[in-house]
């Protein structure tokens, strides 16, 4: 899944794990446990933290035919992070849409526990970075009024 920090990426990854039973991984939450518990700086995480992030989703394939992965698609290295999974994975990438002024309010209202801390000014600039990524979408999902539970569900299912 790929929106803007504050689209509703993690709320839609624990929805579909609680009931589809596909494990989600929650990306910035893993790499906020992996800097703390390795002493690295957030600016020294390899490609950004998408070779720990592919680690994470290999481990979860071993076990399991499918894994949601969540991006703001922010960074330099998606083309290559989403070539190095399509070489290997049958991938299906879903958008969650939401106006960037909704999405910068969810974000500044959010409890920040399991958060990078971010400045006004950087999210303003990963959410507008987010909102140029255009790739082939197998499902892009509205989410500026907070999708009802089951659309969502049943959209996914229509993309399994």
């Amino acid at each position: 899944m790929i929106g803007a920090k504050g689209s509703g990426k993690t709320y839609i990854g624990n929805l579909l794990e609680n009931k589809l039973g596909i494990h989600f991984i929650r990306v910035e939450q893993r790499l906020i446990e992996h800097i703390q518990s390795t002493n690295l700086e957030n600016d020294h995480l390899p490609n950004d933290g998408y070779d720990l992030e592919l680690n994470w989703i290999e481990e979860i394939l071993h076990k399991s035919d499918e894994v949601i992965s969540e991006a703001t698609g922010s960074s330099r290295y998606l083309p290559e992070f989403i070539d190095r999974l399509k070489a290997n994975y049958e991938l299906r990438l879903v958008r969650i849409s939401c106006p960037l002024d909704i999405c910068f309010n969810r974000t500044r209202e959010r409890a920040q526990d399991h958060q990078f801390r971010v400045t006004d000014e950087s999210i303003s600039s990963i959410n507008a970075a987010t909102d140029k990524v255009r790739l082939d979408w197998s499902l892009v999902i509205d989410n500026a009024d907070p999708a009802l539970d089951t659309s969502i569900i049943e959209a996914f299912n229509g993309i399994r």
